[in-house]
């Protein structure tokens, strides 16, 4: 059971690695659509930080899985 967990926390991390690239490059594509505009790639500026944000929540969840299955962090007990 944990190893398809983890084998599923693995796929999530590549997918989020990967549409976090995605979303960088599109960020890149919109500041340079945007050009001379008063905003100064506002936009673009905020959909890289947001791509930023969702890949290191993808990958923190996968940094505590780790650290539980490893016994450094340790479980709650079932009542």
């Amino acid at each position: 059971m944990l190893e398809a967990f983890d084998k599923a926390l693995t796929a999530m991390a590549y997918a989020g690695s990967g549409l976090c690239f995605f979303a960088i490059v599109w960020a890149g594509f919109v500041l340079m659509a945007e050009g001379g505009s008063d905003r100064g790639g506002g936009s673009a500026k905020t959909a890289v930080v947001l791509a930023v944000v969702g890949l290191v929540l993808v990958l923190s969840a996968k940094a505590v899985a780790a650290l539980l299955r490893h016994g450094v962090i340790p479980t709650i007990p079932a009542s």
